[in-house]
């Protein structure tokens, strides 16, 4: 067994890197401790250039005529845009940052802006089973289905409601693996569609007694536009504006959808609205058209596609101005009023009230826009109140329910969107004391976790970092920030070492010892039962520093915020170093057969490793294995005799795959971390 106790970590190693053990005299130059490239006499060049170019420890190459090295590979540089392709819409964080652009929203998963989703099947192109959010126009997961009967709702406030609309099944795509397809809302009477299953086609299901009327998807005669559109069932007379096409299904009497005749909302289809309201009328006589429904956006003070005709202002209905309604603020579209008069519920005005006034809007490019009826107060929304000084940590907020700008904060969800209010700055959140609302500092838990509110080196206090699903000790209050942040302990992070014996038994902190003690024994903050390794880290091009690496876990599953096992049992900004196991003697290589790797067992295999590639392109040997499921360490490929001091155990990855077979995963810091001094969350170490 070879006695190397020293190993190279590489600096700022990505993560998930497989580290060799090799000892602190070895001048084999590769990815296990060069972050350059390795030149022709076997040296580390740190220092790259056009001459010396490349990264990771691959050979060095020598650019071209014209070229740069940039990150480790020669490119040649591309002529600067002269702007006359439009690059398209920039990124975005949240929703905010979309105002520029009228009814879109941020789509996270690719920081672009994207359509407002309308319908559930504006989400079928995200193939994942998706269904639309109307409250934000965001799509958001669907309920899994088998067939449409799998999708009627017994709950009057679910979209799939048995006596309601009705959703049918969509196996076009699925939420899960155990599901055919997914419960969309069907699409509304002369609403656009493809298929006649997207209008709920299945007459035992959709139709007379409990449906509404079974649903196809047909063109209308004389519509030239190529569209077809959802007919519905006729069940006793067709509604109002429409007839019988000859086959029981109820077509607009005009041939054209964006001509249906009406007397109240419900007789439109999805995001339109009726410019009457006669509920008593019968379906014999028609008083009014479907019309878009409309609203003006605070954000960026203008109407939300389509908008309105020329010459029209949207007139807000008294009746959304309920501040739990998903209408919130929207209305119709009408000639500018002349006076509050105009706005107050009346025969020529059916959707007013005493709460609205005549008054223009603020415009994105200065003045007033034509007056409209809006509610009666000074905001309807966030952006009409003026923002707080940003030393505190209140933004204001309107008050929907009375018009006003308030200068504490709302607690819970917005039922317009669903979402937490953000009437506080982050990393603050509302709370109730006493029944006061304040904006309270979140823990660095509530915020996401160390990954997110602490700084580098630093640990999360109330994180379980062993997911035993009990939070983990903390050092005293003294020793923690305001949102429970604290500093690496020290032992055993940040300590000096000349072998691997040096880190094992560290003399820790009180609140890691006793009874807060790791049950397994382990020393480290994570109680991960791998051993502590000493390892060398590189500090400059001549100088490093041997410090004891904290082992972490060998475990890549992830926790709801993406964060994997062996990320979370580390410091911030620390980076995890799979430890092979090295079992050759006085060797490049980590095996020379498969006997060296065939120590308690039998299934052992010496292999080329494609993570240790030399100069000419061959690469080292390891020992080798198949990945076991993730969180259960598989050591019967690997060698392993405890009494000779032999332990390893499978590198946790993909089910099956073939990996490395390794003896620890530690914690690796930086230089920079090594090195800064303690006030800039670092070790103060000195070569």
């Amino acid at each position: 067994m070879n006695s190397r106790n020293l190993q190279w970590a590489l600096l700022g190693a990505a993560m998930g890197l497989v580290i060799a053990l090799v000892p602190a005299c070895s001048t084999k130059c590769g990815p296990d401790n060069c972050t350059g490239c390795c030149g022709t006499d076997n040296k580390c060049v740190t220092s790259v250039s056009t001459a010396a170019c490349g990264a990771s420890g691959a050979a060095c190459a020598v650019c071209g005529d014209g070229q740069l090295c940039e990150n480790g590979a020669c490119v040649t540089p591309q002529p600067p845009n002269d702007g006359g392709v439009d690059a398209g819409p920039g990124p975005c964080a949240d929703d905010g940052d979309c105002v520029g652009q009228p009814g879109t929203v941020c789509d996270v998963a690719t920081a672009a802006c994207i359509p407002a989703c309308v319908s559930d099947f504006d989400c079928l192109d995200r193939q994942n089973g998706s269904i639309c959010d109307n409250r934000n126009g965001h799509c958001v997961k669907g309920q899994g289905c088998n067939f449409d009967s799998d999708c009627q709702s017994l709950n009057p406030e679910d979209k799939c409601y048995k006596y309601g609309q009705q959703c049918v099944c969509d196996t076009r795509d699925k939420p899960d693996t155990s599901s055919l397809g997914t419960c969309r809302l069907r699409k509304g009477a002369c609403e656009t569609c493809t298929l006649d299953k997207e209008c709920g086609n299945d007459p035992i299901i959709y139709g007379p007694p409990e449906g509404i009327g079974a649903g196809k998807c047909a063109q209308l005669m004389g519509d030239t536009s190529g569209n077809k559109y959802c007919l519905y069932q006729r069940v006793g007379q067709c509604g109002c504006g429409t007839i019988d096409d000859g086959t029981g299904y109820c077509k607009p009497q005009s041939n054209s959808c964006d001509q249906v005749g009406c007397n109240v909302d419900k007789d439109c289809a999805s995001g339109s609205v009726c410019s009457v309201n006669r509920p008593d009328a019968g379906v014999g006589s028609c008083g009014g058209i479907c019309v878009p429904r409309c609203r003006w956006d605070f954000l960026s003070q203008s109407l939300i596609a389509p908008g309105c005709p020329p010459g029209n202002t949207c007139w807000v209905d008294s009746a959304n101005l309920d501040p739990a309604s998903i209408y919130y603020g929207s209305g119709r579209c009408k000639p500018p009023c002349q006076s509050d008069n105009d706005c107050k519920q009346s025969a020529a005005n059916p959707f007013g009230g005493d709460n609205l006034k005549c008054a223009g809007e603020q415009l994105a490019g200065g003045g007033l826009s034509d007056k409209r009826c809006r509610a009666n107060g000074e905001c309807m929304d966030n952006a009409e109140c003026p923002e707080l000084p940003n030393d505190q940590p209140y933004l204001g907020y309107c008050d929907r329910a009375t018009f006003s700008c308030k200068t504490d904060c709302r607690a819970g969800n917005d039922p317009v969107t669903g979402l937490p209010f953000k009437d506080c700055r982050p990393p603050y959140a509302c709370s109730v004391d006493g029944g006061t609302n304040y904006c309270r500092l979140q823990t660095c838990v509530e915020q996401g976790g160390a990954g997110v509110a602490c700084a580098q080196g630093e640990y999360c206090c109330g994180e379980d970092k062993n997911r035993d699903g009990v939070a983990d000790p903390c050092p005293p209050p003294s020793e923690r920030n305001a949102a429970g942040c604290y500093r690496q302990p020290v032992p055993p992070f940040c300590t000096k070492c000349m072998s691997s014996d040096d880190c094992k038994n560290p003399n820790l902190p009180s609140w890691l010892s006793g009874t807060n003690a790791c049950a397994n024994g382990s020393k480290s903050p994570n109680c991960s039962p791998l051993p502590p390794v000493c390892i060398q880290v590189p500090v400059s091009a001549s100088d490093a520093i041997a410090v004891c690496g904290v082992p972490t876990w060998n475990d890549i599953t992830q926790d709801a915020l993406g964060r994997g096992k062996a990320d979370l049992g580390c410091p911030v900004n620390y980076n995890e170093s799979y430890m092979r196991i090295d079992r050759a003697e006085q060797s490049d290589n980590y095996c020379e057969t498969d006997s060296d790797c065939n120590v308690g067992t039998d299934a052992g295999r010496c292999e080329p490793d494609p993570g240790l590639r030399l100069q000419d392109g061959g690469l080292l040997k390891a020992c080798r294995c198949n990945a076991g499921p993730p969180g259960t360490p598989a050591r019967s490929q690997c060698p392993n005799d405890p009494d000779a001091g032999i332990v390893s155990e499978c590198q946790s990855s993909v089910v099956g795959q073939r990996v490395s077979c390794i003896e620890s995963v530690i914690c690796t810091p930086s230089a920079t971390i090594l090195t800064s001094p303690p006030d800039m969350y670092g070790c103060g170490l000195t070569p």
